[in-house]
């Protein structure tokens, strides 16, 4: 028996199906490798925002509760006020004033009256004997210098007697005709006689 000729449109059409086959797994791949290389792309989706703020509160509340138990503890430290002289580097304050007793200031504000204006009371006996004998015992003297080392307490007043040109190095507690040394200033000494203070600057 003869086999059948194939005609020419036949043989088109078997041509054409050949190669919608052959390009079938390859027109499937296309798309495929489209989504492959948009997957390689840095893509930040919804769940990974959330990750990252809930990463971001616990890190904050981390935070937050450290510096509030620093804050109780440092609450629960005593407070020191006490004065001891010495700068925010361990170097004395040589010109700051030197703090005295809470009795003292209580008593300077007990003396008169903050609500009334200052009025100086002038009588004869303002002056007192002790007062006077002071600044007579003085007269002749003139402050001319602070010396000191590295502390406050290291601090001589010089004292010049006018009268022989003689110096006198003095620290607080000594004496000079009786006359005790009893704060030393940078600017100014005072000077203590019988209950009377005198104050002598440079």
């Amino acid at each position: 028996m003869m086999a059948k000729k194939e005609s020419a449109e036949e043989k088109l059409l078997k041509i054409i199906e050949v190669t919608k086959k052959a390009q079938g797994p390859a027109s499937g791949a296309g798309p495929s490798s489209g989504a492959a290389k948009r997957s390689g792309r840095f893509v930040l989706s919804t769940r990974k925002i959330n990750f990252l703020l809930i990463v971001g509160a616990i890190a904050s509340l981390l935070f937050l509760g450290y510096e509030f138990n620093g804050g109780v503890s440092l609450l629960a430290q005593d407070v020191n006020i006490s004065v001891d002289g010495q700068g925010s580097r361990g170097a004395p304050n040589i010109f700051a004033q030197q703090v005295r007793n809470f009795s003292y200031y209580l008593e300077q504000i007990n003396s008169r009256n903050i609500f009334k204006p200052y009025e100086k009371i002038t009588t004869g006996t303002e002056v007192t004997s002790a007062k006077a004998a002071l600044e007579k015992r003085m007269s002749k003297y003139k402050m001319v210098g602070v010396a000191w080392l590295d502390t406050p307490e290291s601090a001589t007043v010089m004292i010049e007697d006018t009268s022989n040109r003689m110096t006198h190095f003095l620290r607080e507690g000594e004496k000079i005709e009786d006359v005790t040394v009893k704060t030393i200033y940078t600017d100014r000494v005072v000077l203590s006689y019988a209950n009377e203070e005198m104050v002598i600057k440079l």
